[in-house]
């Protein structure tokens, strides 16, 4: 980016009165209890960089990467932002739109020219500018012309900028259309809506807020599932495949239930045109993932294991690594091998296009 043009406006890292680093983004310093979350590559779960020197190489070196991935059985990894904001929701409410724009395809371009170039084991994906539905169109047939595999949103557009209307208003219909003609996953990681997630206790101590901070994104995605499908977006776009990484899928029997129990009491089918059963929408289109919990029955035959995505979450402290494999063989001892290829490699494969 031009540092002529933008000066100090370009997210950097900056020190600051404490010691401790931060990144800076349009000017304001981004708060929080640490620079990276990369807690599953250090010695203490519990323990964040505070500096950039602190932040492990694997975290953003490409070839650290692979090393690291080699030592824990991954073959391919999904690639998802983490300063920017899990679904890109930190570019995304950057007020100056064309800072945003400009901010979302120097981090798409980098993607492409620094990770996808260093190796086929990468899968590259797109984050959009949220503040503007033409610029989330031009950006998306850019960055897949490019190269990437798929695109991210923030769930919630509309509370991180003014200028965005809400993500389930026919506004947004054109960028629909777009990524339903591309063919790619649209992605919407857990976290990037704090308002579909519970609030943090002031009563909890640092350690107890960041355990629960991770258990109230999970469950957020269930609302986010429930939201594309009664929406209507989903009906009027079939062949558009939502990804919720980091939904865990325990909570999502429960929402699958909630959601038929009130389209069929409500009569949604004749008061609101919603004439497929929810359940029905999800098994034809969305995609949920797994990495810490048992997958059981239960939770196979409602969600259906050709939905289901594994992840390892790294380098976050609830990552699976480095254990990643024990931890399969003890969450998938009772899946038959075939659903088990089919959730660990060949879902992703199929929605991604990857050639393994």
């Amino acid at each position: 980016m031009s540092r002529a043009k933008w000066g100090g406006r370009i997210p950097h890292v900056a020190a600051q009165a404490d010691g401790a680093e931060r990144w800076v983004i349009e000017g304001q310093v981004r708060t929080g209890s640490a620079l990276a979350a990369t807690g599953a590559l250090s010695k203490d779960r519990g323990s964040e960089p505070q500096t950039w020197s602190e932040v492990p190489k694997s975290a953003y070196d490409p070839q650290a990467r692979l090393t690291a991935m080699d030592s824990d059985g991954i073959d391919c990894s999904v690639l998802y932002p983490s300063a920017a904001g899990g679904s890109g929701e930190v570019i995304g409410a950057i007020k100056d739109l064309e800072l945003q724009i400009e901010c979302a395809r120097t981090y798409n371009d980098w993607i492409i020219d620094v990770w996808a170039a260093s190796s086929t084991r990468f899968v590259p994906q797109a984050i959009l500018p949220a503040g503007s539905i033409e610029a989330a169109v031009a950006e998306a047939r850019r960055a897949v012309g490019s190269g990437h595999k798929g695109v991210i949103m923030p769930a919630q557009p509309s509370q991180i900028n003014p200028a965005a209307p809400h993500l389930y208003k026919p506004d947004w219909d054109p960028l629909w259309t777009t990524i339903q003609e591309l063919d790619v996953p649209v992605c919407f990681h857990a976290g990037s809506a704090p308002s579909v997630m519970f609030e943090i206790s002031p009563a909890y101590d640092a350690a107890g807020a960041r355990a629960f901070d991770n258990v109230r994104q999970s469950a957020g995605s269930a609302a986010l599932i429930n939201g594309m499908v009664l929406s209507g977006i989903l009906y009027r776009f079939p062949k558009l495949w939502p990804v919720f990484p980091g939904s865990a899928i325990d909570y999502v029997p429960f929402a699958l239930e909630a959601l038929d129990h009130q389209w069929e009491r409500q009569r949604l089918a004749e008061n609101e045109g919603l004439t497929q059963r929810p359940s029905e929408i999800f098994h034809r289109q969305c995609y949920v993932t797994t990495w810490r919990e048992k997958v059981g029955l239960r939770n196979r035959n409602y969600v259906g294991p050709d939905r289901i995505l594994w992840q390892s979450e790294f380098p976050r402290s609830t990552s699976t690594y480095p254990e990643s494999e024990r931890m399969i063989e003890n969450n998938f001892a009772e899946v038959p091998a075939q659903e088990r290829e089919l959730i660990l490699w060949r879902n992703a494969a199929r929605l991604y296009k990857l050639s393994i």
